[in-house]
């Protein structure tokens, strides 16, 4: 079968017929079952990776559907930030914030507008192939006003709280976006890179450590860095005050170092002496750059303000120039690496700058917002601080002062932009955060309550980054986003956050008239409020900047700050934003209806993405877990385990795969090949293999099933009473059992897995067994064995239907289901009266004597064509039913079964008398004779006149096996003298040479 072609029709068939509509509409009597769907950017193409969380996503929704739940599926686009304003710079041949400001802010954000639907249709197109039925004409657009509106109103609910707040502290900053990141998204680009390290010397000024100096001999404490760039920004060197430190002399010079890193020096040296780092503290040296020197100087000397030139703290009794350039106790200091000694730049450090909170030390910038050293730096004016080629000239430079130790390759793991990917630098500067440090417990007991599948990650990798949480920073300085709804008074400074268009509005106007509507008719109301070009009503920038309302505490005129929020904060929100709460839709969510979410399924990158961003949002507003269930999913490496990229050139474009092998094929491999939390290699061999072993073999079956069935061998009534109709049946039903259980569990991988093993057993065992019964004349037999065959189909084809929807209606179709499509039938029931666990027991353990049999066979060499004589059976009961021998025997082609009582084994007469070769060239002679018959196209209708020819021994094998022969070749007559047929074959067996043909008739 091409299994592709065959879901395209399908396709055509749920389109036509509205299947998908169907299984909404249709009863729901267990009620309400919520997905949320984590909103793609569309403005990116579809990947393999897609598919990958697009058939988990599917398949529990279309299982809960057949259990009888009504599952909305609600689609959405995430359509704001950096993603986007990115691809339209590429566009714009942009490089900096500079360009977007002279080029308008406005037609700026409306090419990011037209950007983020660039690749919509191939979404669309690729989520219809995959078979993930999703609501996108309903979906909800994270730009959308309405949207926005739901935003704004949760930020308002964080702000009367208390735990929005702006801050002057170290951030993540991105120098190419001009923006800070939060600690989530810091989370997502980190990248193995080899930096140049520097140990640099610092010379000290004066003499009062010790009275053992020698005169004209310099005294230096040495410190190391992976970020050359910050040395010029230095303004402390920090030390343990419990940590040894020596003194050595090497050659002319003291070097004071921690005695734990003396191993980083080479060739001889002398320890001096030996001192607490605390003998340390409150040593001054020399800078080794005067670019900071000389900022300080100036901004003394012109006494600027703490509002333009962040101070060194309140009420410290000393000047900038008083605490800079001093050796400073630190509690963060190690003797891990480096050289004990830590370089300290406060403006571009974590720790470097709580340090100078702490002990008052200037705080002043030499570097830019945008990556760029500032004026008067000699060299380095102007330059990008993240080049390898500024670190190489402060190498060379310090070199060439006498003031470098050493220098080296460092290979560690670094944080870049998770879209730009330009290396980040720390850096100090205001932004808005969100205190989720204050809620940590809450967002613990919160995650106590979330099932997680894996269960590792629950308390690992997301339970590790909540106990470790920080507070969210949550403002961009970026332009295409959701703008932070709090104006600032141009008088008095005050801030009022608004959470409405309607508050806005009130705000705005002095007699309270025109207020926005925050219903569908938005766009056509709310005249004085700015509007973009297509005349409605924006809530983005630059039309909201120029809103001003008036100040509640002054009554001055208040002003928007310039700042839109997080990304990552509008996919957090969508379990609320989605249905424009509270404004509309209050009910189905506080009700329970459509929130929280009973499961969800994304990459395991999300676990600092949107996972934690739902969990972060729904605790600000003091709501329950967002998410009951939640599978989390492993990423899709190449077949060598590479990442792919396009540079490596191992790129799977997912439609040119469903095009090959087929969607339900995609959907089959990401659901087995692995657990869902570990990456998956996409291989296409292990996939082609895949499809002949599962869908091929299945196909195979209802082939099977089609030639034997007519519609009065439907009755699942029949009488089953051979033991291969029981056990399959016991089978099917604990099967059907733990499929159920797994599922309701969110067990993916071994139910898949379990449903593949089936197919096997359903064709190996009990197909191939009962293969002379569908084509025998005991008619009651016959049909108990396809109405057996007609059960197992059709309740299989309803487990599949989550995870093979189209191979499922194709099954489903092929034997006679009743309904438009299998999607809207019911989830099987099982009955535990047919789960006959010692019946499973004992037929497992007849196939492994099987097993047994065929291994001394191949052993020995004999195929299984050829009859044996006889067996024996050593079992620990010493019991077998006359049943179970019967399979046996046909199975292994032996004649005889003798069981005995003792440990589990087989013995295998192998001796071939003349009778046992003449029954192995009649199995021979059928096989040659049904492979001619499969070659000319014949079916079980087409009856044949048998023609062999050969020896007398071949002449005394057709007299012995007459009936058999006939049967076996489904021939009226078998003809032995004459010329061969038309359609015929010679071949050896057994030392004898046949010639076998047919004629039909």
């Amino acid at each position: 079968m091409n299994f592709s072609q065959r879901e395209q029709e399908i396709l055509k068939q749920w389109d036509d017929r509205k299947i998908f509509k169907k299984t909404l509409e249709k009863d729901a009597p267990k009620g309400s079952f919520v997905f949320f769907e984590g909103p793609p950017t569309a403005n990116g193409r579809p990947g393999i990776h897609h598919a990958e969380s697009r058939a988990f996503k599917d398949s529990i929704p279309r299982f809960r559907t057949m259990q009888g739940y009504r599952v909305v599926r609600k689609g959405g686009w995430d359509t704001h930030g950096l993603p986007v304003e990115i691809e339209v710079e590429k566009q714009l041949g942009f490089t900096g914030k500079a360009q977007i400001e002279e080029f308008g802010i406005a037609k700026f954000n409306e090419l990011c507008k037209q950007n983020v639907w660039k690749y919509k249709k191939e979404w669309e197109e690729f989520t219809k192939r995959l078979g993930f039925w999703v609501d996108l004409e309903n979906a909800y657009v994270t730009y959308a006003p309405e949207y926005i509106e739901s935003l704004w109103w949760v930020i308002k609910q964080v702000w009367n709280k208390g735990l929005l707040y702006k801050d002057y502290r170290v951030t993540p900053h991105c120098p190419r976006c001009g923006t800070s990141l939060s600690s989530h998204e810091l989370a997502q680009g980190y990248k193995d890179v080899k930096d140049l390290s520097v140990t640099a010397k610092f010379r000290i000024e004066s003499h009062g450590v010790t009275e053992s100096w020698s005169n004209g001999t310099s005294e230096y404490i040495l410190a190391w860095t992976t970020t050359p760039w910050t040395l010029p920004g230095n303004v402390a060197l920090a030390v343990g005050k419990d940590i040894d430190y020596v003194k050595v002399k090497q050659g002319d010079e003291f070097l004071w170092l921690a005695k734990d890193r003396l191993q980083i020096l080479t060739g001889e040296y002398e320890i001096i002496e030996e001192v607490k780092g605390e003998k340390l503290v409150g040593k001054k040296y020399e800078p080794l750059y005067p670019y900071l020197r000389d900022v300080i100087a100036r901004s003394e000397a012109t006494k600027q303000s703490s509002e333009e030139i962040v101070s060194m703290g309140q009420g410290l009794p000393r000047n900038d120039r008083d605490s800079a350039f001093t050796i400073v106790p630190a509690d963060f200091v190690t003797t891990q690496d480096g050289t004990g000694v830590v370089h300290t730049a406060v403006m571009y450090g974590v720790d470097d700058f709580e340090l100078g909170n702490k002990i008052g030390l200037p705080k002043h910038h030499v570097v830019k917002l945008d990556g760029t050293f500032i004026e008067g730096m000699d060299f380095l004016s102007g330059r990008f601080v993240a080049d390898e080629a500024v670190a190489v000239d402060i190498i060379k430079d310090l070199a060439h002062r006498g003031l470098l130790f050493s220098k080296e390759k460092f290979e560690h793991s670094y944080p870049h932009c998770w879209r730009c990917k330009t290396k980040l630098i720390y850096y100090a500067k205001d932004s808005w955060y969100i205190a989720m440090t204050k809620l940590r417990d809450e967002l613990l007991k919160q995650n106590d309550n979330i099932h997680w599948e894996p269960e590792h990650i629950k308390n690992g990798r997301f339970g590790e980054w909540l106990r470790e949480v920080k507070d969210w920073a949550f403002s961009r300085e970026r332009y295409w986003g959701t703008p932070l709804p709090i104006w600032e008074c141009e008088s008095c400074k005050h801030q009022m956050c608004v959470g409405s268009f309607e508050e806005l509005q009130s705000l705005r106007a002095t007699n309270g008239s025109e207020a926005i509507s925050a219903t569908e008719e938005i766009a056509s109301v709310g005249k004085s409020i700015p509007r973009n070009d297509e005349a409605n009503f924006d809530p983005h920038r630059p039309y909201i900047d120029e809103i001003k309302i008036v100040c509640e505490k002054c009554s001055g005129s208040a002003k928007r700050v310039p700042d839109v929020c997080d990304v990552w904060f509008d996919s957090g929100a969508m379990p609320f934003a989605q249905w424009h709460y509270p404004f509309e839709n209050k009910e189905i969510v506080d009700s329970g209806e459509e929130y929280p979410a009973d499961y969800i399924s994304e990459a395991i990158d999300q676990t600092r993405g949107w996972f934690y961003t739902l969990l972060a949002v729904a605790t600000l507003l003091g709501k329950e877990r967002p998410f009951k269930n939640v599978i989390c999913l492993g990423h899709v490496l190449d077949a060598e385990g590479k990442k792919m990229s396009k540079s490596l050139g191992n790129i799977v474009l997912p439609m040119e795969a469903m095009e090959k092998f087929g969607a339900d094929a995609i959907r089959w491999y990401m659901y087995t090949i692995n657990q869902p939390g570990e990456s998956k290699r996409f291989d296409e061999k292990a996939l082609s293999e895949m499809v002949k072993k599962n869908f091929g073999i299945l196909s195979n079956v209802v082939s099977f099933y089609k030639m034997f069935s007519t519609p009065r061998l439907h009755d699942s009534t029949t009488l089953r009473l051979h033991i291969l109709d029981r056990w399959i049946l016991a089978r099917l039903h604990k099967l059907t059992k733990e499929t159920t259980s797994r599922l309701e569990n969110y067990i993916i991988t071994e139910t898949v897995r379990e449903l593949g093993d089936f197919i096997d057993d359903l064709s190996t065992w009990y197909v191939r067994r009962s293969r002379d019964r569908f084509k025998g004349t005991n008619e009651k037999d016959k049909q108990s064995a396809i109405a057996t065959l007609h059960e197992c189909l059709l309740t299989f084809s309803k487990l599949i239907a989550p995870f093979a929807p189209f191979l499922a209606e194709t099954v489903y179709q092929d034997i006679g289901g009743e309904k438009e499509s299998v999607h809207l039938e019911d989830w099987p029931a099982f009955d535990d009266s047919m789960i006959d666990e010692n019946l499973l027991l004992d037929m497992k353990t007849v196939r492994g004597i099987v097993s047994r049999v065929l291994e001394r066979r191949s052993e020995a060499q004999i195929p299984v064509r050829q009859a044996l004589g006889s067996m024996k059976v050593i079992l620990p009961t010493g019991e077998l039913s006359q049943e179970y021998q019967d399979l046996i025997l046909d199975e292994v082609n032996v004649k005889k079964i003798e069981v005995q009582k003792g440990d589990l084994s087989v013995e295998l007469d192998l001796t071939l008398t003349p009778e046992l070769l003449r029954d192995g060239i009649a199995r021979e002679i059928i096989r040659r004779v049904n492979t001619l018959r499969k070659e000319k196209g014949l079916t079980i209708n087409n009856r044949i006149e048998l023609f062999v020819s050969g020896s007398d021994e071949v002449f005394r094998v057709v007299e012995e096996h007459r009936a058999e022969l006939l049967h076996g070749t489904l021939s009226d007559l078998i003809r032995t003298k004459g010329s061969s047929p038309e359609t015929s074959e010679s071949f050896l067996v057994n030392d004898q040479k046949v010639v076998v043909g047919f004629d039909v008739k």
